[in-house]
């Protein structure tokens, strides 16, 4: 039987460690290796993989979010939908109709089932849109979360509900699945994170990352999920043999470390993937054989976790 897609998760406990820089780098690799490759950008407040590939957006799609819009010639203005919104989204005075705050409406529609006179309709709005599109051979899918708009796990769901429904129509469409997470550990990164078979934090060598990839790390354990860390910026102001030793006495694995290289951001500028077979960058560069070790040891890690499922089977 095929084997089905290996989902990999590239995460960051904050903003700027480099983690879109790896999931693309990563995502290629694995292209260069000959695998079919879709790599997910998930960070939907700002989405940005695909100008790390010289993408464009195509494919546009609306993400709809339930809106309770009041019926009032049906309204018998009772206040049941307000009394059991538990995000307090609909106001109801005695003797008025009820007033929804859309602003935080969980979206959970009970108001509109539990209306007894049915005078609460179910209706829509706009607040993200999902993108499909193919650059340097490789699938890539993208989420955007509305301006204004604060309900960002509801485009990361719509990402993953059309990730689930092509896995289960295809299955076995690809090999490798790459996610791309936002900064940070709130819902839409745990979504994310809790559709991972292995999970990639990337930080940096500074007491912020530290603390950081600490808190990334806490919720991944929570989760039950496998992980081993990326030190980039590995050479920034020497500190990088005191936090490998401080991440080893945390018991915390590294997959490698990417150091400050010219190249990485020239590839970064110009929308190139670094370790692009295409690309003409130096081979020989520390940026690029970093990279190479950080992918043998994945592999390394990907074959260790079957060859421990096959022996618990």
């Amino acid at each position: 039987m095929p084997e089905k897609a290996k989902i990999i998760t590239v995460t960051g406990g904050k903003g700027g460690t480099g983690k879109t820089l790896v999931a693309v780098n990563l995502a290629t690799m694995f292209k260069n290796a000959g695998k079919r490759v879709l790599l997910i950008d998930g960070d939907v407040e700002n989405p940005n993989t695909y100008l790390l590939m010289n993408g464009e957006l195509e494919n546009k799609a609306p993400v709809y979010f339930f809106k309770p819009s009041i019926i009032e010639t049906k309204c018998s203005k009772c206040g049941l939908c307000s009394k059991n919104c538990a995000t307090h989204a609909l106001l109801h005075v005695d003797g008025q109709y009820p007033i929804p705050f859309l602003t935080v409406c969980s979206g959970c529609k009970l108001c509109y089932k539990i209306c007894p006179e049915e005078a609460i309709k179910e209706d829509y709005k706009t607040i993200g849109w999902t993108y499909e599109t193919k650059k340097n051979n490789m699938d890539l899918w993208i989420g955007e979360l509305k301006p204004s708009e604060a309900r960002s796990a509801a485009v990361v769901e719509a990402l993953l509900d059309n990730l689930k429904e092509l896995l289960e129509k295809e299955p076995q469409k690809y090999d490798i699945i790459v996610l791309d997470t936002a900064p940070g550990a709130h819902c839409d990164v745990e979504l994310l994170l809790e559709s991972a078979d292995l999970i990639v934090p990337v930080t940096e060598p500074t007491k912020f990352g530290k603390l950081d990839l600490l808190r990334i790390i806490e919720l991944i354990e929570l989760l039950g999920k496998p992980y081993k860390a990326i030190i980039n910026r590995s050479s920034l102001l020497g500190f990088k043999e005191k936090f490998l030793e401080e991440l080893e006495r945390k018991d915390i694995e590294i997959l490698g470390d990417i150091p400050l290289d010219d190249e990485i951001v020239q590839s970064y500028c110009q929308g190139d993937p670094l370790m692009d077979e295409n690309s003409n960058f130096n081979k020989e560069g520390e940026g690029y054989k970093s990279f190479i070790t950080i992918f043998e040891n994945l592999n390394k890690w990907i074959r260790e976790k079957k060859t421990a499922s096959m022996e618990g089977a």
